[in-house]
């Protein structure tokens, strides 16, 4: 039988929008006119749920021609609402509740206010004289000879935002305090506030626990703290200065689609820190490092190191410090210029040298002196002979790809932009290089990383079957790398179960131009850094390769899975 879809069609608009978008549709005679955050309804968009804000309401107007009757119903929950609401209206939509109708109605247009949370209906019958279709939902007929056409439309209501949180102690296995949904706290007004107190340089967990309204997001607030604001869902927080402080979490819901504003809430935790002196002694946190002092020559002038607790501010003290460097044939004391608090963490002090230490150096660093004090007034504990972290520059920059950050589709370059999969075994066929579910030996993967999000996955059986696969970074040239001495170094992460010996590098314009390279992993399930040094005599072209063969492997057997990222290429230092 003969449908039509066009002249008989039932045409809906669906305007979700606070009051200040609304304009009176009683006063508007065509849908096409509704402008205000307009659903638009396809043959897929009907089937899915329109997002929505608890207490908002949906309009939908029924432009049907040639139809004979109509009937709207609404689930529990939901309310009609009278067409005489303004946008001068307060947006308590309350008052204009139609009172007379229950969940039925008949009119042309509908104004439908949401009040319960989850997903509801609203539902148009359509009855008409001939058999009609709307976006593929056919019309049945009836025992009377009409056909009744049946347009359902879903509703998903977003309940309010209302943040909820908790307070632990450092190592997150006990509450210390709560933040519910019941609780709206005045931070103007803290006379019920909990007060935690702690010392000077310890730390809390604050872990966000809001579902309600289904977030996306949040922001935390932290006085006196470090750090001083996050986005994480749980964060720990480190509190030096002495002092009373607060804390706030504000939640975040995104717009999703033209229906759903985005919206947030901010709630102060009704907790006082109380942070007062600490019984700790004012010691070094670590070990020191080598810091980049913006300057192009080799080497750096700045060491930095970190203690544990904000730093009262100071004049003087290059003389309570020694900075011994060490060399080949070398043993020197370095002056200290000058001492200096980090503008950015007041618990990191940075010393400024008279001559740059090198990344090839062995430098140690001794303090013996009184004239750092912590804010709660502790005096800094001296120390002898820290170890100083050198600084190594990775010259293998994000046009080279060295820590798989950017991906590709292609098979023959499946693991990340610049990196060509080769098998061996004849043919250099990828079918010869998969596992039982397709998967390649050789893939990137984002279940692990030492740098990034990303790293190169190996996951195969051995022996293989071609004998070997390789990977070839063809980009090295978009680096730029001079011609020098280098350290090439790349990190490893071996699953537990797995033992895979070493792997076969090869450094096309580098000499030397292979080496194999042992894993000796100090354990299985921890990142770990393999090096060669290597030197090339002009501008550093043609690829990097890592070869995994069996005959490097001899004896290995079953299922091999580790992980390689972060490629670096250092320059070394010579002094």
């Amino acid at each position: 039988m003969k449908k039509y879809s066009l002249i008989i069609l039932v045409l809906l608009a669906i305007v979700s929008c606070n009051i200040d978008d609304y304009d009176r549709l009683s006063e508007i005679t065509k849908p096409e006119l509704f402008t205000p955050s307009i659903y638009n309804l396809t043959e897929t968009s009907i089937n899915n749920a329109v997002p929505i804000a608890i207490n908002s309401f949906s309009s939908v107007s029924d432009a049907s021609q040639g139809v004979i009757s109509r009937h709207w119903t609404i689930e529990e929950g939901s309310k009609y609402l009278l067409p005489t609401f303004t946008r001068k209206d307060s947006l308590n939509l309350e008052p204009f509740i139609d009172s007379d109708i229950g969940l039925s109605n008949w009119t042309e247009i509908v104004h439908v206010l949401f009040q319960k949370e989850g997903e509801t209906t609203i539902t148009l019958k359509n009855t008409f004289d001939k058999a009609v279709s709307f976006l593929g939902n056919d019309a049945v007929q009836n025992n009377d000879g009409l056909w009744e056409l049946t347009t359902t439309l879903t509703y998903d209501v977003y309940a309010e935002l209302n943040a909820e949180a908790s307070v632990s102690n450092a190592d997150n296995t006990e509450v210390l305090a709560t933040l519910s949904s019941n609780q709206n706290p005045n931070k103007d007004n803290t006379n019920g506030f909990q007060t935690i107190t702690i010392e000077a340089g310890s730390n809390l967990t604050f872990t966000d626990l809001s579902t309600i309204g289904r977030p996306s997001g949040r922001l935390w607030e932290f006085e006196g703290a470090t750090p001083n604001s996050s986005e994480e869902e749980q964060q720990v927080v480190t509190f030096n200065r002495l002092g009373s402080y607060t804390v706030n979490l504000t939640t975040i819901r995104d717009k999703r689609g033209n229906s759903l504003h985005a919206t947030e809430q901010t709630k102060t935790l009704p907790v006082i820190i109380e942070v007062i002196p600490s019984t700790q002694p004012y010691i070094i946190s670590g070990e020191a490092n080598a810091e980049i002092d913006g300057n192009d020559d080799a080497g750096t002038n700045i060491i930095s190191f970190r203690v544990n607790g904000e730093i009262e501010p100071f004049n003087g003290g290059e003389t309570d410090f020694t900075v011994n460097v060490v060399n080949t044939g070398f043993n020197q004391d370095f002056e200290v210029q000058s001492v200096n608090i980090n503008n950015a963490d007041p618990t990191i002090i940075e010393l400024t040298l008279a001559q740059p230490i090198l990344n090839s150096d062995t430098v140690t660093l001794s303090y013996n002196g009184t004239i750092i004090k912590s804010i709660d007034s502790r005096t800094l504990n001296t120390f002898s002979s820290i170890s100083v972290n050198a600084l190594n520059l990775n010259l293998m920059t994000n046009a080279s790809n060295p820590s798989f950050e950017n991906a590709v589709d292609n098979d023959r370059q499946v693991n990340a932009q610049g990196y060509n999969l080769f098998v061996g075994g004849g043919g250099n066929n990828l079918d010869n290089a998969r596992n039982a579910d397709n998967s390649l030996f050789l893939n990137r993967s984002t279940e692990r990383s030492s740098d990034g999000n990303a790293s190169l996955k190996f996951n195969a059986i051995m022996p293989m079957a071609p004998g070997f696969v390789s990977l070839s970074n063809t980009i090295l040239s978009n680096s730029a790398i001079p011609a020098g001495d280098y350290k090439l170094t790349f990190d490893v992460f071996i699953e537990d179960g797995s033992n895979f010996n070493a792997i076969f590098s090869v450094i096309q314009q580098g000499t030397p131009r292979t080496q194999l390279a042992p894993l000796n992993a100090p354990a299985t399930g921890e990142w770990f850094t393999v090096e060669r040094n290597f030197s090339n005599a002009g501008t550093l072209g043609g690829n990097l390769i890592f070869n995994f063969r069996n005959q490097d492997n001899n004896g290995i057997t079953g299922r091999q899975t580790f992980y390689i990222d972060n490629i670096q290429i250092i320059a070394i230092e010579a002094r």
